[in-house]
């Protein structure tokens, strides 16, 4: 299970949602402690977590020793900048370090390869500096050239990337309306790189962090052109001595299917307190287990060090934590949403079909009612094992900083729900216990969710079980995941029909993160992830304007108390609307091998967010 994060990433429609066909990840802190502490979460993270303790103290390790974790699935590419898979993603970040980060613990932004930015009394201005005498892993010096390259990469529209919608920033077009506008970007030294933003952007850190490619060893490959030369270059194919490393790793050896090997990158930039070159860890063996369950063998067979554990395998992990000697953490609430959605899109195909339908998907009494019949409750015992809490909206506890616990609820109520579909006028005019739409038919609908997800399947065998009593024929309709896809396929692309949309509901979920804004291509009417009804060119509803327009605000406000504000009301909105129905957060269940040091366990980062500092109890080497 491979945790390292790199915040610099943004997630394609694709990525998003393959991302969701495992058992999660982790990030964030939480806010309810009453809520940490019910769910059974280490109670040093629930301290942790309401800043009463601070990041444990690191102490100075010995060198050697190999720590073993596990990805899903093989690597597309070995190319960061143009990835747009949760594989490659995986497989590349050993290799990489950004400009700053955030620290996991904390969650305070740090230095990495430059210093924390210098910002101008508006905003607009914000100036990065390398640290002095970094090196790529063979060596050579690392410059402010690294950086402007890498800018001129992502910006070049040959290159098929994710990375450069998302470092757009809106700004006024001179109609009443707005438009996104990259920032500027210049060298001002060696080391120093000025970047300048068209209009104040609070998320700036996020986007302006990149991690920046070497172009003493990837420019040949994009003079031959972006598409034909830089899109492939550093595929899976290419030769593990070539893929030059900023990160704490080098890659040593790919084997598709088995494994990937990293070595210690003999250059990296981070020392102990003692000025003592890091990792300290000799070897990162990534073993490539598509299937979870097997995942869970192989750790319990002492083949792996670290486990995601899956809510419905705890107690058969925890039993085995004294005899295998691990450590099973609840670290609290994930970031993790997991949804029941209805497709709102009235040009879709099935919309077409049965525009009654699809009316009634579109009254927001209607989506009401429907949250009124999930039973929270009784998903998070039966289906999560009494390891998850009831979801109501897009933050979770785990978000400290933007958690809205006034969020509108609709809680399990089935008396109400039918009251709802009372008043919409909905009846059962044949007594065979479903209601009716106006034109006779029977409000009836197909559920889908990913079939590789048992968690999600059990969600939607319990809401379809339910709506049932309240006189709604909703059908469970699992699907392989690539299946999934191909009918929620949301993607326009040239030469391309509008898509069909070709779903009724759905159960799904998203991974979040601590900037709401980074969610904005789901919550932009425009966005590509706005599942519901993606892509509009101005936005259907009233709140879905609303929603545009505090994202918008709280982008270019720098005020920390008023986007609080400005994203409790968003969380507001999407309560009362409910175009996401959410259903519960689960809590974040890591299991690591007692042998290693230094391991700071956070609700963000997980339990090996500062692998590169972590050590092997047993090692003996003072030197690498």
């Amino acid at each position: 299970m491979r945790q390292q994060r790199l915040h610099f990433l943004w997630l394609s429609p694709v990525f998003a949602l393959s991302a969701l066909a495992g058992c999660g990840g982790q990030e964030k802190f939480a806010d309810s402690n009453v809520a940490v502490s019910d769910s059974g979460a280490d109670k040093d993270l629930v301290d942790a977590q309401n800043g009463k303790v601070s990041e444990p103290a690191s102490v100075p390790g010995k060198y050697g020793g190999t720590f073993t974790d596990t990805q899903l699935s093989d690597p597309k590419t070995f190319n960061i900048w143009v990835s747009a898979d949760a594989g490659s993603t995986s497989a590349a970040s050993p290799l990489l370090s950004s400009l700053i980060e955030r620290n996991m613990y904390t969650l305070e932004w740090q230095s990495a390869l430059c210093e924390l930015p210098t910002v101008s009394a508006d905003g607009k201005t914000w100036v990065f500096k390398l640290k002095d005498g970094l090196k790529w892993s063979d060596g050579v010096p690392m410059t402010a050239d690294d950086i402007i390259f890498t800018l001129d990469v992502i910006f070049d529209e040959k290159v098929q990337t994710n990375m450069r919608e998302s470092m757009k920033i809106d700004v006024p077009d001179g109609k009443g309306g707005f438009k996104r506008e990259p920032f500027k970007y210049r060298k001002i030294d060696a080391r120093s790189v000025e970047f300048k933003l068209p209009v104040p952007y609070a998320p700036a850190r996020d986007i302006l962090s990149i991690v920046p490619a070497p172009k003493h060893v990837l420019e040949a490959a994009y003079k031959k052109g972006g598409d034909i030369g830089f899109t492939p270059a550093w595929g899976v194919d290419a030769d593990p001595k070539t893929l030059v490393s900023s990160g704490p790793w080098i890659m040593t050896s790919y084997v598709p299917g088995q494994r990937i090997v990293y070595g210690r990158n003999p250059h990296f930039w981070r020392k102990d307190k003692d000025g003592r070159q890091l990792p300290y860890l000799e070897r990162l063996v990534s073993i490539i287990v598509p299937d979870i369950n097997t995942q869970t063998l192989k750790f319990l067979g002492n083949e792996t060090d670290v486990l995601g554990v899956p809510q419905n395998d705890y107690q058969t992990v925890k039993k085995q934590e004294k005899t295998k000697d691990f450590t099973l953490r609840n670290l609290g609430p994930t970031d993790n949403t997991s949804y029941f959605s209805f497709n709102l899109n009235m040009k879709s195909q099935p919309a077409k079909a049965n525009p009654q339908l699809f009316k009634l998907f579109n009254d927001v009494r209607f989506r009401r009612a429907i949250s009124h019949a999930i039973d929270r409750d009784k998903i998070a015992r039966n289906v999560y094992r009494g390891l998850a809490r009831p979801g109501y909206g897009p933050e979770t506890p785990a978000n400290k900083l933007f958690y809205n616990a006034e969020t509108p609820r609709f809680d399990f109520n089935l008396d109400k729900a039918r009251a709802l579909l009372q008043e919409i006028g909905l009846k059962d005019g044949n007594g065979d216990g479903i209601l009716e739409l106006s034109n006779g038919q029977p409000v009836k609908f197909s559920v889908l969710t990913n079939v590789e997800n048992k968690l999600r399947v059990g969600q939607g065998t319990i809401i379809t079980d339910d709506l049932k009593k309240i006189g709604v024929d909703a059908t469970l309709t699992p699907l392989n995941f690539n299946a999934l896809i191909s009918r929620v396929d949301n993607q326009v692309l040239p030469n391309k029909p509008y898509p069909p949309f070709n779903w009724h509901a759905i159960i799904l979920g998203f991974t979040g993160g601590i900037e709401p804004h980074n969610g904005v291509n789901i919550w932009r009417s425009s966005g590509n992830l706005h599942q519901w009804e993606p892509y509009q060119t101005k936005p259907t509803r009233p709140w879905e304007a609303e929603i545009d327009t505090l994202f918008r605000q709280g982008a270019q406000q720098l005020d920390e108390k008023k986007r609080q504000t400005i994203y409790f009301d968003w969380q507001r909105i999407v309560g009362e609307e409910q175009p996401l129905i959410y259903t519960v957060v689960p809590d974040s269940l890591i299991a690591l091998r007692n042998r290693f040091g230094n391991v700071k366990p956070s609700a963000t980062g997980g339990v090996t967010w500062n692998q590169y500092e972590m050590f092997d109890l047993k090692a003996t080497k003072d030197s690498p």
